[in-house]
């Protein structure tokens, strides 16, 4: 899934850092094992920006509506992953030796870039309801 879905999933520890941590490793655990989000990978150079900017956007709104900044420790496992193939080179995402399990890939059908958007638009708009409750 994307930043948003696992921001949105881990902003439901409601701003505790050690219930976000763990509700990151499970929104990972989960949604990247069960849901083929749009690959950026497949994106053409022109349209990667702004697709960026639609993650970043998004994520930094439900943020700042929601206030519930310890929902970034949902990022940590992407961030860890960053770092290790920054290190080791890209072929580690290639050849799929990720640190983490639900990273790597299992030849799942990918959803389309306007699925994908839709479903995290839902999944912020669900959320939402249930932590302003």
């Amino acid at each position: 899934m994307t930043s948003i879905g696992h921001i949105t999933i881990t902003s439901l520890a409601r701003n505790n850092p050690i219930a976000s941590l763990i509700w990151g490793f499970i929104s990972h655990w989960i949604l990247d094992e069960t849901l083929s989000e749009y690959k950026l990978e497949s994106l053409k150079a022109k349209h990667l920006v702004p697709y960026i900017l639609w993650q970043g956007i998004i994520s930094i709104a439900f943020l700042w509506y929601t206030h519930y900044w310890w929902s970034l420790l949902g990022l940590l496992p992407d961030v860890i992953e960053g770092i290790h193939i920054a290190i080791k080179g890209i072929k580690v995402w290639n050849s799929g030796e990720l640190l983490f399990w639900f990273h790597r890939p299992n030849n799942k059908k990918m959803w389309s870039k306007r699925f994908t958007m839709i479903v995290e638009i839902v999944l912020v708009a669900i959320t939402i309801l249930i932590i302003r409750r």
